[in-house]
């Protein structure tokens, strides 16, 4: 594996991009990749890069600086692996290097920008590559070529593939186990041919393509291009997620056509095998086809995309096609049908097709993120265990349930004045919540992000535990005095809460146990906050009708007491339901009350 590799892939992901932005802006999302470990090479002319990339040698990084790089010959990477070509400056569109021009047949040496072959971890990053006759990365599977990863790259026109992995069939060997994204790929205009995909993998195992925006990836006018993605010839488990594409002819495919010769292992029944596409977002205004098509293809998921194309193709938006194919087709949002060919199989469950462009934040610069509008998306599907974040990397869900579609809605964009992405303004409880954030009680439910708030999910006995711990400022014990509190990770905090005296215990009379997984009632949250905060006055006790005989009634009278809690049933306010669960927004309310 790469140098590189494990931490681009932790780091991407992490930045929101404003609503609104243009779609090109959409890949600012990714972070720069760290510095170079290892011996480095730094070139400023095209001699010096073509001989830096001519007597490269393993663990190596070239470093190339900003500027412009008429190519005299393709960059072709042999023998070597765990090497790296990257601008020096980290800003792609300053470093340029360019081939003859797409439709200049006297290409002469440069019939491609970049070339690997007898090479792996091969690292191509932070540059712009435009003007190949045929490909601007040509991975030359039978030549042995894996492990590529490409980052932060603009790719300008390519006369045929932006990025080609090859293969001479079985028995192999052939390109896997590539990494593209937070990448942009766009022709200016439009190919000079029909025969153009911005991926196109043959025979690949294991690849991912995430975080890109692809532009204008179409045929001249009446022709049609090939899919802007396309994983065929029996690639395996490709996962093709969060990534954006506008006025391309077709986005992605799985999948095209009956295997040959080329197909890998002599596979004679299927055309892909595996395979994740979700979180996708695909807009068209002008002609073309299907948005996302699958074909041959054996249990690929198909999850959570967002395919708005105007009418332009308006038998389906998503297709699944041919008598070997099997799907999992879940919880999508589109503007046209769902589209069985051929005696394909798939379950199908949350999918919704009549979306409207006026769900959507701008439709017109391809911002799909959802707005209020669309009561129909939101919270309308079950959330699937294989997507745990939406098209910006934000968790789902955010609301009481997950949205239909690539966008969880409340989750783009810039956090609220809470913090949370889950704490709109006017919030029941936004400022409860807030002070809870500002006085760093609360760091969030969904760590190490940290987004999310949680506030309808019930409160746990070692939440509770480290809330108070927390707003107490209580000091740590080597005292441990229950049983069953040892695999928390609230483990301190439980017992520092115990030396404090605020818990017994959750089994009377023995209380050795603490059941920290237990969710926290009303009644319990009255006896933890008499205790913390010492409280003494009852008040004259029956605060509520509907506490006699319950073991926290003075508890819940000396609450009252303190204004801290006021009822259950506004406005009338004569029952406390100490029975019923504690929501994490209700305790923040406790607390603030209690301690704000």
């Amino acid at each position: 594996m790469s140098r590189f590799v494990a931490t681009t892939i932790a780091v991407c992901m992490l930045v929101v991009v404003p609503i609104g932005e243009t779609p090109a802006d959409a890949t600012a999302r990714c972070n720069a990749l760290p510095a170079a470990a290892g011996p480095t090479v730094a070139v400023s002319t095209e001699p010096e890069l073509q001989n830096a990339v001519a007597s490269l040698v393993s663990g190596t990084t070239i470093l190339v600086a900003d500027g412009t790089y008429q190519l005299t010959n393709t960059l072709n990477f042999r023998g070597v692996t765990d090497v790296a070509i990257r601008g020096a400056s980290g800003n792609r569109d300053a470093v340029i290097i360019e081939g003859r021009g797409m439709s200049n047949t006297s290409y002469g040496n440069v019939p491609h920008t970049m070339a690997v072959y007898d090479a792996s971890d091969v690292v191509i990053a932070d540059l712009t590559l435009r003007d190949a006759h045929f490909h601007l990365i040509q991975i030359h599977g039978e030549a042995d070529a894996d492990g590529v990863h490409l980052y932060n790259l603009h790719l300008v026109d390519a006369g045929e593939q932006f990025v080609k992995g090859s293969t001479a069939g079985n028995p192999g060997p052939y390109a896997d186990d590539g990494i593209v994204e937070c990448s942009l790929f766009e022709y200016t205009d439009r190919a000079r041919s029909d025969y153009t995909n911005a991926v196109d993998v043959l025979a690949g195992s294991g690849w991912i393509i995430r975080d890109n925006v692809f532009r204008r990836i179409r045929a001249p006018q009446g022709e049609l291009a090939g899919p802007a993605i396309l994983m065929w010839r029996n690639s395996i488990d490709t996962v093709v997620e969060r990534n954006l594409f506008v006025e391309c002819d077709r986005a992605i495919a799985l999948g095209l056509s009956s295997p040959d010769s080329n197909s890998r292992d002599g596979e004679t029944t299927y055309d892909h095998q595996g395979g994740v596409i979700r979180n996708n977002m695909i807009y068209r205004e002008g002609p073309g086809d299907i948005g996302i098509s699958v074909n041959y293809a054996r249990d690929v998921e198909i999850s959570h995309n967002t395919v708005i194309l105007n009418g332009t193709f308006p038998w389906g938006a998503i297709e699944y096609r041919f008598g070997s194919t099997t799907a999992r087709i879940f919880n999508n949002l589109t503007d046209a049908p769902i589209l069985q060919r051929n005696g394909a199989a798939a379950s199908q469950a949350g999918n919704l097709t009549n979306a409207s462009l006026s769900w959507f934040v701008d439709p017109a610069s391809a911002d799909l993120h959802l707005m209020g509008t669309a009561v129909a998306a939101i919270d309308s599907v079950y959330t699937l265990a294989t997507v745990t974040d939406d098209f910006d990397g934000h968790s789902r869900p955010v609301g009481a349930g997950t949205d239909a579609g690539a966008d969880e809605y409340a989750s783009a964009g810039s956090a609220h004045p809470s913090g949370f992405l889950d704490v709109p303004p006017g919030h029941l409880f936004e400022q409860d919540i807030t002070w809870l954030a500002d006085e760093a009680i609360t760091l969030g439910c969904n760590p190490p992000v940290n987004d999310l708030y949680c506030p309808d999910r019930p409160v746990t006995r070692e939440q509770m535990a480290t809330f108070l711990v927390r707003a107490l400022d209580l000091p740590p014990t080597s005292n441990a005095p229950f049983s069953d509190t040892a695999g928390s990770v609230h483990f301190a905090d439980i017992n520092a809460l115990a030396a404090a005296g605020i818990t017994l215990g959750c089994n009377p009379p023995a209380n050795d146990r603490y059941c920290p997984a237990a969710s926290v009632n009303r009644g319990e949250m009255a006896a933890f906050l008499v205790r913390a905060l010492d409280l003494t006055d009852d008040g004259g006790g029956n605060s509520f009708v509907d506490d006699d005989g319950s073991v926290f009634e003075m508890d819940i009278a000396k609450l009252a007491a303190a204004e801290i809690t006021l009822g259950c049933n506004p406005p009338v306010n004569n029952r406390f339901c100490p029975t019923d669960t504690v929501s994490r927004a209700q305790m923040a309310a406790f607390l603030h009350r209690g301690l704000g």
